[in-house]
């Protein structure tokens, strides 16, 4: 793969993040009408999907994007295809430079031929390398963490641990165990123990932890990309309603004790996760009165719409039809490698329209008074 490919692909990614997050804002508006408001783990599902169709979409485009080349299923094609047809007016020459735009920009990129492309790569190559260096730090100081805990209880692949240097309970994995710390001063209040430890076994049932570990290690990539932090944003809070959801049903303690424990370890929280990644039971914040929105919507929810069943029909249709956006938006996205018969048309007018004004610029000789003799 060139380096020409390979920010073309990266661009792709990027295009079709930002895709994703305004599809799946509209799923959000009509969830009421269809039946998912309240299924919140079918919406983690639906996000999730979406995103890693995303980084399915090469394999995609690399079996049906020769067909889409041949039948002109792309979005330079049929542009022209609309300006050959009348269907709006514009300079021909600009059309193709608009279209061109694009391949400009990388081939700028990728050459280094200008000081502005020599800026940009220099600021993005910093600011990922800072967020590089950050996540290793941050791994690092969770290792640490981790090592100075000891051991409460272990089965299967989930280690319980219990440290004194936290507040908040959070679950996290290595390499090939997965991790529940618990604060040390939650050993005293049995309920919530129990609370804390559902709740972060939940998380790792549901893929959470590796997730999380996911959108850490895009960061130093996406940062630049505002549909990033809407994905991790939405991420985060249907993964607490999710989860949520689901112990309330099963717990036998009720959906008070649950409420209450919530509360508890909300107010007992006095540092800011610098180690990620880790899933806690209550959302870092950087403010208190965020945090307590955070925790207000999550009781609003867990409250609202209990038992109400979901359509699994409707919930399955979704998730197909967000894949298939997905990927239909690659294929659509994807440049030919030759031009079609509309794009040789075009290049034929331009061509036209430059011999035309050419002529016009031209003075034709006179002959007037040259007669034979």
């Amino acid at each position: 793969m060139t380096v020409e490919t390979a920010l073309d692909v990266f661009i792709d990614a990027n295009i079709l993040l930002l895709v994703t997050c305004l599809v799946w804002s509209t799923v959000l508006a009509i969830s009421p009408r269809i039946g998912l408001k309240s299924n919140f783990q079918s919406q983690l599902l639906f996000l999730n999907g979406s995103i890693g169709a995303i980084f399915l979409s090469p394999i995609v485009v690399y079996f049906f994007g020769g067909w889409a080349s041949q039948n002109s299923l792309n979005i330079s094609d049929m542009i022209v295809a609309g300006y050959l047809n009348g269907n709006f007016k514009m300079d021909a020459e600009q059309l193709q430079s608009t279209l061109g735009l694009r391949e400009e920009i990388v081939r700028e990129i990728v050459n280094l031929s200008s000081i502005s492309a020599k800026i940009f790569v220099g600021l993005f190559a910093a600011t990922s390398m800072f967020f590089v260096l950050r996540l290793v730090l941050q791994g690092y100081r969770l290792w640490v963490q981790l090592k100075n805990s000891y051991l409460l209880k272990r089965f299967r692949y989930v280690h319980i641990l219990v440290s004194d240097e936290i507040s908040i309970p959070y679950s996290t994995r290595g390499l090939f165990q997965r991790y529940i710390v618990i604060p040390e001063s939650m050993l005293t209040h049995q309920l919530d123990l129990q609370i804390a430890v559902g709740h972060e076994l939940q998380h790792i049932r549901q893929g959470d932890v590796e997730w999380e570990f996911f959108m850490e290690i895009l960061k130093p990539l996406f940062f630049w990309n505002p549909a990033y932090y809407v994905w991790c944003a939405q991420v985060r809070m249907l993964r607490e309603y999710a989860c949520d959801q689901i112990i309330v049903r099963r717990s036998p303690h009720g959906i008070r004790a649950y409420c209450e424990c919530l509360l508890r370890a909300s107010r007992s929280s006095t540092e800011q996760h610098g180690q990620l990644p880790t899933v806690a039971l209550v959302e870092k914040s950087h403010s208190e009165k965020s945090k307590r929105s955070l925790l207000r919507k999550r009781i609003v929810a867990m409250t609202s719409d209990q038992g109400r069943k979901d359509s699994k029909l409707v919930a399955a249709a979704v998730s197909l039809s967000l894949v298939g956006i997905v990927f239909a938006t690659s294929i659509l996205m994807h440049n030919p490698k030759d031009w079609s018969h509309d794009r040789l048309m075009l290049s034929t007018i331009i061509n036209l329209e430059r011999m035309n004004s050419l002529n016009k610029t031209i003075p034709v000789p006179s002959y007037e008074g040259n007669t034979a003799k």
